[in-house]
């Protein structure tokens, strides 16, 4: 009976202590959001890296948002790097011809990681500033203006916001559900930026300058993991001390990425995303700290019904734990929403809310494991299935 009641105390105790801390680092990032960057009316050299895989379908929509800057044509360049595709994006994109702007098409084979096919892009670049974006993504005219001006004096990165669809293509609680969850990830970062310790970064809207690339020594040290061109880059950069990292917080830099066609996709993306936590130890002890409370704070939320009906935890510690959380989240979600103007998405938080808590342990399992699909082939433990074999070939004949 003793034991019994211990053993309560001791996952009622453990519960709220993960909520608090959940709740102090969302309080954290909300005090980070208060700090704004301040750009300058710089016009450095620009080159502009889209890595792309058949995206035949979106590249042109692309181009002709990189091609409509208000930036002067003759100080940024636009380069291309085919990889791999097979449904004509490279025809698509050769179909532009030349302009005012400078479009240059490198191609790679599509075997490696697209950090491959950034790093031939950069090595190819002119522009002393780097900027990245997705092919499916299409950005505003001032964005390499807006970008570019925060390369003041020490700056060594740029963060930009990235935001899922247009309010009028939110049409389903899963479209919602992505729309809340990204836009929360974009809060975090932030608000995490704006302390000087930014946890991540999305490639579908970055800057670095190509200086600062070469002396984190590329890619060379993540090359072997599917995922990361961003936040595993970001974060080397930081650990360079020398460099700060800002976040471009004006809406003249902020980028649109399509919505996932499915839970599928949605789980496969983030799964893909969450196989770097193993790296991300070693690289941000906070970062994956705080990834770890929001885990297991997730699967004593999962699990609280059983554990309440089985009298393990009371369910008043269990709701107060919840209401924590939930504060946490609204606080999170209110600063996004107060960025990106978009509210519209008020109306799917309490799903997203409903909906986390699994999302995050199928994601983190998943994650550690390196299990998801990606460029038409499969990983574990992060790494292409095919690599694999050939590494575990190349040992066994050198034996």
């Amino acid at each position: 009976m003793f034991a019994l009641q211990d053993g309560q105390n001791s996952l009622e105790a453990l519960l709220m202590l993960l909520a608090l801390l959940y709740l102090a680092g969302a309080c954290w990032f909300v005090l980070g959001t208060r700090r704004r960057s301040c750009p300058d009316e710089s016009i450095p050299r620009v080159s502009i890296i889209v890595a792309a895989r058949d995206e035949a379908e979106r590249i042109g929509n692309c181009l002709h948002s990189l091609l409509a800057q208000d930036y002067p044509p003759d100080k940024y360049e636009i380069i291309v790097v085919d990889d791999g595709s097979t449904d004509g994006t490279d025809r698509i994109v050769r179909g532009f011809g030349s302009g005012s702007v400078a479009i240059r098409l490198l191609e790679t084979d599509g075997k490696g990681a697209k950090k491959v096919a950034l790093s031939l892009g950069i090595a190819d670049a002119q522009g002393e500033v780097i900027l990245t974006t997705d092919a499916d993504c299409v950005v505003p005219p001032g964005w390499v203006r807006g970008m570019a001006a925060h390369f003041t004096e020490g700056v060594g990165m740029v963060v930009g916001f990235s935001q899922i669809g247009l309010p009028a293509e939110i049409a389903n609680l899963r479209q919602g559900y992505e729309a809340v969850d990204f836009l929360n990830l974009m809060a975090c970062i932030w608000g995490s930026t704006g302390h000087g310790h930014p946890m991540a970064a999305s490639g579908q809207n970055l800057g670095f300058l190509r200086q600062v690339f070469i002396e984190v020594g590329g890619y060379e040290k993540v090359m072997h993991r599917a995922s990361g061109d961003d936040v595993l880059l970001m974060q080397m950069v930081r650990r360079l001390r020398n460099w700060s990292i800002v976040f471009a917080s004006q809406r003249e830099t902020f980028i649109r990425h399509p919505l996932a066609p499915s839970w599928t996709v949605l789980l496969n993306q983030r799964t893909r995303w969450a196989s770097n936590a193993p790296v991300l130890a070693g690289l941000d002890p906070l970062f994956f700290g705080y990834m770890l409370v929001t885990y297991i704070l997730s699967w004593l939320v999962l699990a609280a019904p059983v554990l309440c009906w089985g009298g393990f935890l009371d369910p008043q510690w269990a709701l107060a734990a919840l209401g924590v959380k939930l504060s946490a989240e609204w606080a999170v979600f209110r600063r996004g929403v107060a960025l990106s103007e978009r509210h519209e998405l008020r109306r799917y938080f309490a799903f997203w809310a409903l909906v986390q808590p699994l999302h995050v342990v199928l994601v983190g399992s998943l994650g550690c494991l390196g299990i998801f699909r990606w460029k038409g082939g499969a990983h574990l433990w992060g790494r292409r299935k095919e690599t694999q074999r050939i590494d575990v070939e190349l040992s066994e004949s050198t034996r």
